[in-house]
């Protein structure tokens, strides 16, 4: 049996059983970075592992890294345009440097990490179905670190990581849309019974008591609904 099938065997494990716990965890960071420690202890020769998200409109950051040397590579990558985990984001396939002494794909990019302690890098993309949702790494200090078993372990836990990362993100951004739904409403609720006390007060029907609102909110350079939070403020101390 290749050597690699139990290693494989036991990443995939334990991905599975951290994937039980983390998603619940709110901060999906916090569940990445977990998976990156994973994935470092796991393929020989690794020093560093995080995974970079790109965002459809191209907006990328770092998400999970295990160290400083990771981040700062990852946003000289962001910086440039250019680098190993963009290139298998974008063209959804594993990529390798064995040597970024001698690599001459992403020149800009090479020089400007010159100066780190890395030399090997392997990258693979994350993606859910047609979902590309960015890439994970791994970095080392040597040359020649990586290898197709490196890419069999890799490959073997982008999947669960890619699965975590689109759950936890839909479900953030389906928690922002129930907290934001939340506020609009409570923000309506108060402009509505801002109108009604200005009504009693001033005699106004319901639209001169909005324009009486809306003068008091550019007057003031104050939000409307903070406009009518002090109005119901005033009112309970009446």
């Amino acid at each position: 049996m290749n050597d690699a099938l139990p290693q494989a065997y036991e990443l995939s494990g334990v991905a599975g059983r951290m994937l039980s716990g983390l998603l619940t965890e709110d901060d999906a960071s916090k569940a990445v970075q977990s998976l990156s420690y994973v994935l470092k202890d796991s393929i020989p020769n690794s020093a560093g592992a995080g995974a970079s998200i790109i965002h459809p409109r191209g907006r990328s950051e770092s998400t999970g890294a295990t160290d400083t040397v990771v981040l700062g590579a990852d946003k000289l990558q962001y910086r440039f345009g250019e680098g190993p985990c963009l290139s298998a984001w974008a063209e959804q396939r594993p990529i390798i440097i064995q040597d970024i002494r001698e690599e001459i794909r992403w020149p800009t990019w090479t020089a400007a990490v010159a100066d780190l302690p890395l030399r090997s890098v392997l990258s693979a993309p994350l993606t859910t179905g047609r979902r590309k949702i960015g890439a994970l790494k791994v970095y080392s200090p040597l040359p020649l670190s990586f290898d197709d078993t490196s890419v069999f372990l890799i490959e073997r836990l982008a999947s669960p990581v890619a699965v975590l990362l689109r759950h936890m993100r839909d479900r953030e951004a389906a928690q922002r849309m129930s907290e934001e739904l939340a506020e609009a409403l409570a923000n309506r609720d108060m402009i509505a019974k801002a109108q009604g006390i200005l009504m009693e007060r001033m005699n106004l029907n319901s639209q001169e008591a909005l324009e009486v609102l809306l003068a008091r909110s550019r007057g003031e350079s104050t939000p409307l609904h903070d406009v009518a939070r002090d109005i119901l403020r005033e009112a309970t101390r009446e």
